[in-house]
């Protein structure tokens, strides 16, 4: 029986540490995507206030 708590203990603990890890990993990544998406608008917006671009199609 001792087995059985031992192993589910070890699984939990080994379960969240990864679920953390992700979390971390995802949270820096999603950061950095949306400075670039910010970036990309601002510079969208500084060109299109310049004067007309051609559009495409």
């Amino acid at each position: 029986m001792n087995f059985w708590i031992n192993f589910w203990t070890i699984f939990f603990i080994a379960s969240l540490a990864l679920f953390a890890g992700m979390a971390i990993v995802v949270s820096i990544g999603g950061f950095f995507n949306i400075r670039s998406l910010f970036k990309s608008l601002t510079e969208r917006s500084e060109q299109s206030e310049d004067g007309p671009r051609k559009e495409d199609s």
